[in-house]
């Protein structure tokens, strides 16, 4: 779709209608973190009782719906559509309608949800990865970027050390701060490189953790479709990768579009492993079985467990004697719910993330807003953290709150768990039955790239009345009620001016100012980031960049010296 509106950004106009499986999906607030997570930036319409479904004779998802200027349907089609076979349609469309005078191409000025959010250090963080250094890599999926975070000793906190992927979405190679990734998801490690599911790339890219450099190892960064032969693993296209696991030499690939498990063996030889590729809940050997989106892998017992999240399962592939796939919990893809105990009334909704630890699968039960643990020996299913509803609030597990976690790591006692649609990362103590959310320290590391000559100002001000010649600015700041400046992170602020531009730097407690020559009238360029978090507990802290332009107008009388009141919002400056 989105190739499709960007080849006729005048002439087409989509509208999805969201008609929810899960109940959690039929949330207004839900489908809204669904649209900033995906970056959709047109229409949704939340179908919660199935009425446009009904209205249009829908069938299955996804289904196409094409209507032409008049309000007539003139196409209707089940299944994914790929955008170059379907553009000659709305060419003809266009050409017939334009022809008899009723095409409208008065564009539709759409609200985009993520200009409403403020800039955080995470969004949308959907797996973690923790290694026996004590070394924590996120996934910070929509953001299109890997961190490298060094733990403090008690676990709590951790300091961002590296950023791989430019912040940019995109499919390149190279030095950490110029490569890019697109929605990337699962994590592995493999001595010194680490592997990721390049998921929007529908590719599996691999980092050289010593030089830091990205490379591309399976995928053509196009999304399959229909059949097609088996080649060297960067000319086999594959299907949305979710999740990895690296057991020897073997890549195991959750690949959630294609309902299979994939294995990349020494990055020479590509294919799947199990999984005949129909979304269904079916036990059995490798080709007999069938999986439904799967989005997490661990191993454990002798066996790799799957988070199979569209049929709310969890499934266990043993690697001991003949290969075979069998149900731990689940019943079928309308199967769904939220009910502890044991055997085949046992429900999960939508489960994206699980973890092998001292013998039990914790399993991030991503829309009942739960960490589950599952005993495999015995079948039991049990909450350990979480209320059922979406929150943030830490403390006590039985208290304490997530929103839609889709990760989660064991190790020294904790968990980690990627808080998803929370944009944070949590930390919780299998002693104390406590959780906390991870701090996290040198956040100028994610300081955004400022110096994007094309980027339009957020903000002009008036005119500023000044003397010729040194003037001194002074920037009075001030922050929405209930935050502070964060206590370990510069503030920076850069100038361009006459072509070129200055990078001044102000230690936290700063008040920043600068003197610039100002001789005549002109229009000075501004960049500032700046990094704020709650005044009690600083578990949450944001991001604010923001470019502004200050005229200035000289005359004799004017002041050598003037303060500028910046104000920062909550909500992203559109």
């Amino acid at each position: 779709m989105r190739l499709l509106r960007e080849k006729f950004p005048n002439e087409l106009v989509i509208i999805s209608v969201h008609s929810a499986k899960f109940p959690a999906e039929g949330l207004t607030s839900n489908i809204r973190e669904a649209i900033m997570r995906h970056g959709l930036d047109h229409a949704v319409v939340n179908d919660v009782n199935f009425q446009v479904w009904q209205s249009y004779a829908v069938k299955a998802w996804p289904t196409l719906v094409v209507i032409d200027p008049q309000g007539k349907i003139v196409h209707t089609q089940s299944g994914e559509i790929l955008a170059e076979e379907f553009a000659p349609q709305i060419e003809a469309l266009i050409s017939e309608f334009e022809g008899k005078g009723l095409l409208d191409r008065t564009p539709l000025d759409f609200r985009s949800e993520r200009n409403q959010e403020p800039m955080r250090p995470l969004d949308y963080p959907a797996k973690v990865l923790l290694t026996d250094k004590s070394i924590l890599y996120i996934a910070d999926t929509g953001h299109h970027r890997i961190l490298e975070v060094q733990l403090s000793e008690d676990g709590l906190s951790g300091e961002i050390v590296r950023v791989f992927g430019s912040g940019q979405p995109g499919l390149q190679d190279g030095p950490a701060v110029t490569a890019a990734f697109h929605g990337p998801h699962g994590l592995a490690l493999s001595d010194d490189t680490l592997y990721v599911a390049d998921t929007e790339n529908h590719a599996i890219r691999a980092i050289d953790l010593p030089s830091g450099t990205v490379r591309l190892v399976a995928g053509t960064g196009h999304k399959a479709h229909g059949s097609f032969m088996l080649g060297e693993p960067t000319e086999t296209p594959l299907r949305s990768p979710w999740a990895l696991l690296v057991v020897d030499d073997i890549v195991f690939i959750a690949m959630a579009g294609s309902h299979q498990i994939w294995a990349l063996l020494q990055e020479e030889q590509l294919g799947p492993f199990f999984g005949n590729g129909q979304e269904a809940l079916v036990d059995g050997d490798q080709m007999q079985s069938s999986f439904n989106q799967p989005s997490d892998l661990s191993l454990g017992m002798g066996h790799i467990f799957v988070a199979d999240s569209e049929a709310s399962a969890i499934r266990a592939i043993t690697l001991i004697d003949k290969p075979r796939v069998v149900t731990l919990v689940g019943q079928g893809l309308f199967e769904f719910g939220d009910v502890d105990g044991r055997g085949g009334m046992v429900r999960l909704q939508h489960p994206a993330g699980l973890t092998f630890y001292e013998g039990l699968v914790y399993i991030a039960d991503t829309y009942n807003h739960k960490i589950k643990t599952l005993d495999p020996t015995t079948g039991e299913l049990k909450t350990l953290i979480g209320t059922g509803q979406p929150g943030h609030a830490d403390g006590a597990f039985g208290e304490a709150e997530l929103f839609e976690p889709e990760g989660v790591v064991a190790s020294n006692g904790r968990l980690y768990i990627a808080d998803t649609n929370n944009h944070l990362v949590r930390v919780a103590d299998l002693a104390s039955g406590m959780l906390h959310t991870l701090m996290l320290r040198g956040l100028e590391r994610l300081q955004p790239v400022l110096t994007d000559e094309a980027r339009p100002p957020d903000l002009r001000y008036d005119p500023l009345l000044v003397m010729a010649g040194q003037v001194t600015l002074y920037f009075d700041i001030e922050l929405p009620a209930g935050y502070k400046l964060n206590s370990e992170a510069p503030l920076t602020l850069r100038v361009a001016q006459n072509g070129a531009s200055t990078l001044y730097t102000f230690e936290p407690g700063q008040v920043p100012m600068v003197t610039l020559a100002i001789n005549s009238d002109q229009d000075l360029t501004f960049d500032l980031a700046l990094y704020y978090c709650e005044t009690e507990e600083e578990r949450l802290c944001l991001i604010h960049d923001a470019r502004f332009v200050l005229p200035f107008l000289t005359a004799e009388a004017g002041p050598p010296v003037v303060r500028v009141p910046y104000q920062v919002s909550l909500s992203a400056i559109s």
